[in-house]
């Protein structure tokens, strides 16, 4: 005879919990979604190379667990002084791609900037990889660094033909940081500095340069989740 439903469904319940089941059915399948960066710990001392009065270029970040339906992100980096008072915004990137989940070292700071390539090249801000046998054979014979001048032509007009194709609405952007420019500003005094990045729904559709209140605005009904990564700058 077939049994109750009620006996039927005990049953399925112990069957589960034996086996261990029972945990992964109420376990979270959400993903923490976290921001690292290879050059230092959360928490850690800023490495000088990424200082005001250093190189002033843009750390490495990575990160990894975006919500399900991201679509864009924004990075805001601030640096809060000792004392509790102003806090400098130092970068804002807005409409990341999505398919973007890292930011390599010197991608902006210094007078220069590679952010609009994200997304739409692996190697962002790489010259297009042409092989030539003659600078092989150079660089084997202890010419390191050789690059022949009509292959480093043609690098460029395939670099540039790639950047043209790509539409310019779809580019990451930068907005306008404390000291009026559009790039990676190394925190100079003590404090705390950190990196806020933000997985969005859509993208921000702001044109380059936009200020840190209007990319906020622009984000209102938008996020999706938040990661955060901090660190000491003595």
């Amino acid at each position: 005879p077939m049994a109750a439903p009620h006996r039927t469904l005990g049953r399925l319940a112990l069957a589960l919990a034996s086996l261990g089941a029972a945990d992964v059915l109420c376990a979270d399948p959400k993903k923490d979604f976290v921001l690292t960066s290879p050059a230092f710990k959360s928490g850690g001392t800023f490495p000088v190379d990424f200082r005001g009065d250093e190189d002033e270029v843009s750390p490495p970040l990575k990160w990894a667990g975006a919500p399900k339906g991201t679509e864009s992100y924004v990075l805001l980096a601030d640096l809060a002084a000792e004392d509790g008072g102003d806090k400098t915004t130092q970068w804002i990137i807005y409409d990341i791609p999505h398919s973007v989940d890292e930011l390599r070292e010197e991608i902006s700071g210094g007078g220069s900037s590679d952010v609009g390539r994200l997304g739409f090249k692996e190697d962002t801000g790489q010259q297009p990889v042409v092989v030539d046998p003659m600078e092989q054979m150079m660089n084997g014979m202890g010419y390191g660094g050789y690059e022949d001048p009509e292959m480093a032509h043609m690098r460029s007009m395939i670099s540039n033909v790639v950047d043209s194709s790509f539409d310019p609405d779809m580019r990451a952007k930068e907005g306008a940081n404390s000291f009026g420019t559009m790039e990676y500003k190394g925190p100079m005094n003590g404090g705390q500095v950190t990196f806020r990045l933000y997985a969005l729904k859509g993208r921000l559709s702001l044109p380059p340069g936009a200020r840190r209140e209007e990319v906020q605005a622009a984000m209102k009904g938008k996020v999706l989740g938040k990661a955060t990564l901090n660190a000491k700058v003595s």
